[in-house]
């Protein structure tokens, strides 16, 4: 094994694959996809695995290489990875005041968009990238903030996933996780949401009118593509201030660009 022979324990195996540079090569890589870039500059991959291999595997200094580079915050690196559905959700609770009544539709959310917090649907995880989106997540994605703040109903059904029920689908003996699956099945009815708009317009006080729809794209979106504003104008209420604020910042998160950071 790589050079290596004998009856060699779990921790020798360890230390063997770690001697190997071709393995901080691999982690190295899977952080810059991660946190980074689904497609690496394999320059900045050398980099990276380089010190990570001098430092004896220290995954703090190698966290620290990739957030302090200058090439972290290049633009071909600016709103390329798209929002995993976890991560589509929080930023949308953190940018909006609420409080949910019905925090289990959550979790149904969740189910639709294909990332179950805690339940990976196999031990390799989630694909992550392009497979959060297709033509029905898209849409919904889009959806969710006027679901929010309309207390639309969620009438869709979430799709069978018997990675993640490991065959318990048709169990009549089912663990509790299969059943709470059959529960979420049933949560057709209204997200029931109270939205905090004072305190969120709050943000935009000091901000001239004329200069509210660039302010809040800057706010909002995690990327340096910019939205069309007379498209975003054209569907916003601009009978008040306040009315402009919450409807045109629904619309920026209903769009594409909302779905990249």
């Amino acid at each position: 094994m790589l050079g290596k022979m004998g009856n060699l324990t779990g921790e020798e195996v360890l230390d063997v694959l770690l001697e190997q540079k071709q393995t901080a090569k691999y982690i190295s890589r899977k952080m810059y996809k991660f946190f980074v870039n689904d497609t690496p500059d394999e320059d900045h991959v050398e980099w990276l695995a380089d010190r990570f291999y001098k430092s004896d595997y220290n995954i703090g200094a190698l966290s620290e290489d990739i957030f302090t580079s200058e090439w972290f915050y290049d633009d071909k690196n600016i709103g390329v990875k798209i929002k995993s559905p976890v991560e589509l959700l929080v930023g949308i609770q953190r940018m909006l005041p609420m409080k949910l009544q019905n925090e289990e539709a959550l979790m149904l959310l969740q189910r639709v968009l294909g990332q179950l917090l805690f339940y990976p649907p196999n031990v390799a995880g989630w694909p992550g990238g392009k497979a959060w989106i297709d033509s029905s997540t898209l849409m919904m994605r889009m959806r969710i903030p006027q679901m929010l703040n309309d207390q639309d109903e969620i009438n869709v059904k979430p799709k069978d996933d018997d990675d993640t029920m490991m065959g318990r689908k048709n169990d009549s003996n089912e663990d509790p996780k299969g059943k709470g699956y059959k529960q979420m099945n049933r949560l057709n009815r209204p997200i029931l949401v109270n939205i905090d708009w004072s305190k969120y317009e709050k943000n935009f006080e000091p901000v001239k009118r004329e200069k509210l729809m660039d302010q809040m794209s800057k706010v909002l979106l995690l990327t340096r593509k910019t939205v069309s504003d007379d498209l975003i104008t054209k569907y916003s209420d601009e009978s008040s201030r306040a009315e402009f604020v919450k409807s045109a910042t629904l619309q920026i998160m209903s769009t594409p660009e909302y779905q990249l950071c």
